[in-house]
């Protein structure tokens, strides 16, 4: 466990993005993903406070065994906990939580659907159809359904879904994200037409919300946007603020001269400057693919040089920031600004949402609220 360095989330600023996002959706309720640890911030924290403070009544996790760590350490917790892609159905000991707790899984393959129509066990347990609409991922096709119609019809349908493939990008008429659309009201009409009766739906994640695209529904399904990053990267629509707040400190500081090789491996400075070692490494989750990242600190950008190592990254500074830095002081890999986290994910090619939940148990969580 690392002391000075820490991920502070600001359980605020968790309430204002979730009321920007209602006003995006006025007409639907909020189901927030809480999965992957409310992506690397804290899911027992923040679910609390979502469901207490802003008045969630479900919550969405990946795995059951996220759902039962949601119940088991928050036994008082009043939502409901819908378990999206490894449920765990098949697995005859693990679904007997099903029967004990405020978890339901959310149908997204044939041999799920079977056993929970014709499971007398799981007959009261509301029923959340997954339909796969041309993301190709996780979800039941339109005519996997047709053998099921008069089980579905004595049954109801609680909660039908979809998720959109390409809603990080700009939706724009009769792109992917329409035809998807159309795909599921398609097979909702023919759902109905049976006599099926459907009592809620949801189609919109993190960028669809973002573009006001789908939110008419029931549900909206908020993840990265409820933690601060825009999904939709051009153009930004999004003005989310970033919850948490990554710290770290300065290990050790030294000169360095041009050709100098430093660290693992043949990484040779390519002109003097002066280096700065901070207190996180990949074993922290400052992640190897981030080398060559530039970062803003104290006013100075640097470079991260060379390899990451598992418990230290070097950071090249232009001999100038020499001054600015001394062993023990306190700097930001990002911030509450959410273009921080949103251009370090950019020049590393990867997400923002990748940072967060690579933050390693390592790390501490410290929680504020305005």
């Amino acid at each position: 466990m690392r002391h000075s360095t820490f991920l502070e989330v600001n359980l605020s600023l968790i309430g204002q993005n979730f009321q920007r996002i209602k006003s995006l959706a006025p007409k639907a309720e909020i189901l927030p993903m809480v999965k992957a640890d409310a992506y690397g911030n804290g899911m027992l924290p923040i679910s609390q406070f979502l469901v207490r403070e802003c008045g969630v009544k479900k919550l969405g996790c990946a795995t059951l065994g996220e759902a039962l760590r949601l119940f088991d350490e928050c036994p008082d917790l009043d939502a409901e906990a819908l378990v999206f892609s490894d449920s765990e159905l098949l697995n005859e000991k693990a679904r007997e939580a099903y029967l004990h707790y405020n978890i339901t899984p959310v149908i997204h393959r044939k041999c799920d659907l079977d056993l929970v129509l014709k499971d007398q066990a799981f007959k009261k347990m509301p029923l959340i159809l997954k339909m796969n609409t041309g993301m190709n991922r996780l979800g039941l096709l339109s005519e996997e359904l047709d053998e099921y119609l008069p089980l579905l019809k004595q049954r109801g349908v609680e909660h039908f879904i979809t998720h959109f493939a390409r809603s990080a990008q700009v939706i724009k008429p009769e792109d992917k994200c329409h035809k998807q659309y159309l795909e599921f009201t398609q097979i909702k009409k023919k759902l109905q037409d049976y006599g099926v009766e459907i009592r809620s739906t949801s189609v919109s994640n993190s960028g669809a919300i973002e573009q006001k695209f789908g939110v008419d529904e029931t549900y909206v399904r908020p993840g990265l946007m409820l933690y601060g990053p825009p999904s939709v990267l051009d153009p930004v629509t999004w003005k989310g603020e970033q919850v948490s707040r990554l710290v770290t400190k300065v290990i050790s500081t030294f000169h360095v001269k041009k050709g100098t090789p430093v660290g693992y491996g043949v990484n040779v400075a390519d002109k003097d400057g002066f280096m700065v070692a901070v207190a996180m490494g990949y074993g922290d989750g400052m992640m190897t693919f981030l080398s060559g990242t530039k970062l803003n600190m104290k006013g100075h950008v640097g470079k991260i040089f060379g390899r990451v190592n598992m418990d230290v990254t070097l950071i090249f500074f232009d001999s100038s920031a020499a001054s600015d830095f001394k062993p023990e002081d306190q700097v930001e890999i990002w911030n509450h600004d959410g273009r921080v986290i949103t251009d370090i994910a950019v020049q590393s090619k990867t997400h923002a949402y990748q940072l967060m939940c690579g933050i390693s148990a390592r790390i501490p969580r410290i929680y504020k609220v305005k």
